[in-house]
């Protein structure tokens, strides 16, 4: 059933809109495959377009041919590309109820040649597409963020998220309607690990959660009234050993599935003060690079 606001507003209810970037694989492909067929709007953010098609006519095989969802573009290696994305989100979209930074790359799917990996933008493409450039997005489209979660689902880009989330609360979280929360799935058969070793797939295929499991996690933080405003920033673990122990955060024997278990991020996590250096310094990179954004993550 659709929460209630969904519902409201005569014979022909707006849908809420929700964004999930990485849509065309993995936990995103069934993140944006489960929003839809739960009455949300869905865009699949993709770098490519013929192959976020492909995903589109493959949601809607699984999940319904009447789901409402639909494929835009977006490279998260060029800031120029996130504006461009969010640019034409604010044309046709008054409100935005979720948004799932969900796109990402490890070190075996990053380029190795020391000339490619660095971004138009001049910056560490990993760095810049697991976080900065989802950082830009958030940023642009807080104005039209409302009620739902915002989930921000390696190494210092995946601290930057966690950190970032506390620091978007302390500024724009609770009184102005809006939640800050992160997934941690833990491990999952995805092919984020397509880089790797044709043994250690399969053997990560055989033991770790599968991306339907993992994103059922993913969606009940969007939709949950647990989540709901003035709500605190949660951090939720895809498995319920790591509730118990962080050590189970990436495996443990029961995937949380579509309950919402909370674990601990790190102490460097919850420093206040190193979440405000990130914060600076990441407005600081973004206004270098073009970026209409105040000190204050107000984009202008």
């Amino acid at each position: 059933a659709l929460p209630a606001w969904m519902a409201s507003g005569g014979d022909s209810p707006r849908l809420p809109a929700a964004v999930v970037t990485g849509a065309n694989t993995g936990i995103g492909f069934h993140v944006a495959g489960q929003l839809a067929a739960k009455g949300y709007d869905v865009i699949l953010a993709c770098r490519s377009g013929e192959r976020g098609e492909s995903a589109l006519r493959d949601l809607k095989s699984q999940y319904g041919s009447d789901v409402s969802a639909r494929v835009e573009l977006l490279d998260l290696a060029s800031f120029d590309s996130v504006r461009s994305f969010t640019a034409n989100f604010a044309k046709r979209h008054s409100q935005l109820e979720v948004l799932v930074c969900n796109a990402g790359l490890n070190s075996a799917s990053a380029e190795k040649a020391p000339a490619a990996q660095l971004s138009a933008d001049g910056v560490d493409i990993l760095y810049q597409t697991n976080f900065l450039s989802h950082f830009l997005m958030t940023l642009l489209l807080l104005p039209l963020l409302r009620v739902e979660p915002y989930i921000s689902l390696y190494g210092l880009s995946k601290l930057a998220q966690i950190s970032a989330t506390t620091e978007l609360h302390r500024r724009f979280g609770g009184g102005d309607g809006i939640a800050f929360h992160t997934v941690n799935p833990g491990g999952v058969a995805s092919d984020i690990w397509r880089g790797y070793p044709a043994w250690q797939r399969l053997l990560f295929s055989a033991i770790l959660a599968q991306t339907e499991t993992a994103a059922q996690t993913v969606v009940e933080a969007c939709v949950s009234e647990e989540g709901n405003p003035p709500a605190a920033p949660g951090y939720w673990n895809g498995y319920f050993g790591a509730s118990r122990n962080t050590a189970f955060e990436y495996w443990s024997p029961l995937p949380a599935r579509g309950t919402l278990v909370p674990s601990s991020p790190s102490d460097a996590a919850r420093d206040s003060a190193f979440a405000k250096q990130v914060w600076d310094e990441s407005i600081e990179v973004l206004c270098a690079a073009g970026a209409a954004i105040t000190s204050e993550g107000i984009a202008t």
